[in-house]
């Protein structure tokens, strides 16, 4: 195919965006913002730097004080790289939820995910806050995150998965482990519950390069295949018996992509806590942009929740030093308006 005097490869499955400028376009247009908005949030805290100084203690830490080389090599950087890493995550989840549901208001937390990880988390810090150390803490609340999925899926399971039975399965069990939440909440400890709070809230308070490796592998492990079943997840869209007809494996696929989903949220919970609206919102963005081709909407999908929490983050930072606002809750009260917007406008079409 040749469009615009260039070759275009049909069939390149890393690329399948390739076949439309205009989705390049867009992927590089986002990704222009992101690498601004990373630089900019460098310099945001309640000790402020300029961009020069943040450009200059990136590339050349030898040229400035241990100070300054601290804070944006120890401290900054990598909770601007734990955002990133995190709304993709996020996104991704979502826009899987979405499509396997054929929901466009399921968000990653459908499943139980993130009441699992979010009910573990407060058994910890509540109850028992000497059971394990802080860097146990994520693989904790992933562990708790994956056993509720597993348990919504097998509830759900009756020769396949139901997206129906998934979605009244997810919603009974998380109705259950939020009401648990809450009793933790309202009896606990005012200090732990404080700070269990601030976890909850979606917080990226204690980001360091521990999380970000994690969440690094997590996302190679679950995201990068996503890539390979774009077609897969068109097929989806279209309903089983169609899908059925084209010769898809349609339990295994759903099976694979659920699971992809869940450890990505489970494994974005455990590091940042509870960013919902993240995962809901972004597909939606991104579908402004791309329709609902898959190919286009994944790239798109995890650029968008990745520009969405590093600018809450950066906001929850800027706003009020010293104090920081948990990103989850910066990007909820900024976003949800303009989501309302957007699905009137879909629905008055």
């Amino acid at each position: 195919m040749t469009r615009l005097g260039l070759t275009l490869p049909r069939a390149l499955p890393l690329l399948p965006w390739v076949a439309r400028p205009v989705d390049v376009i867009s992927v590089l247009v986002l990704i222009f913002a992101l690498v601004a908005l990373s630089l900019y949030a460098l310099t945001v805290g309640s000790y402020s730097l300029g961009v020069a100084q943040a450009w200059q203690a990136l590339w050349f830490p030898g040229q400035v004080d241990s100070t300054m080389r601290n804070l944006l090599w120890e401290l900054r950087l990598p909770r601007v790289a734990l955002a990133i890493l995190a709304g993709m995550a996020m996104s991704l989840a979502g826009l899987l939820m979405q499509s396997l549901t054929r929901n466009p208001l399921a968000a990653p937390g459908l499943v139980g995910v993130e009441s699992g990880a979010s009910v573990t988390m407060l058994l910890i810090i509540v109850l028992w806050p000497s059971l394990l150390p802080l860097e146990l803490y994520p693989l904790a609340a992933l562990a708790g995150g994956l056993a509720v999925a597993f348990f919504v899926a097998l509830l759900s399971w009756r020769q396949g998965i139901s997206p129906l039975r998934l979605i009244l399965v997810g919603v009974g069990l998380t109705a259950m482990l939020s009401a648990v939440a809450d009793l933790l909440i309202t009896y606990g400890n005012i200090d732990q519950v404080e700070s269990a709070l601030m976890w909850l809230g979606g917080s990226l308070h204690r980001a360091g390069w521990a999380q970000v490796h994690s969440l690094g592998v997590w996302l190679l492990l679950a995201g990068v295949p996503l890539l390979f079943f774009h077609r897969q997840l068109n097929l989806l869209q279209l309903g089983e018996k169609v899908a059925l007809s084209r010769g898809l494996n349609v339990t295994g696929v759903m099976i694979f992509l659920l699971l992809c989903s869940v450890m990505l949220t489970a494994a974005a919970v455990a590091n940042v806590g509870t960013m919902t609206f993240v995962g809901l919102v972004a597909p939606h963005l991104a579908r402004q942009l791309a329709g609902d081709r898959h190919g286009a909407l994944m790239p798109l999908s995890a650029l968008v929740g990745a520009l969405l929490v590093l600018a809450g983050d950066t906001l929850g930072r800027g706003l009020f030093p010293p104090l920081q606002l948990p990103a989850g809750l910066v990007v909820a009260i900024i976003g949800a308006p303009y989501l309302i917007i957007l699905l009137a406008r879909q629905r008055s079409r």
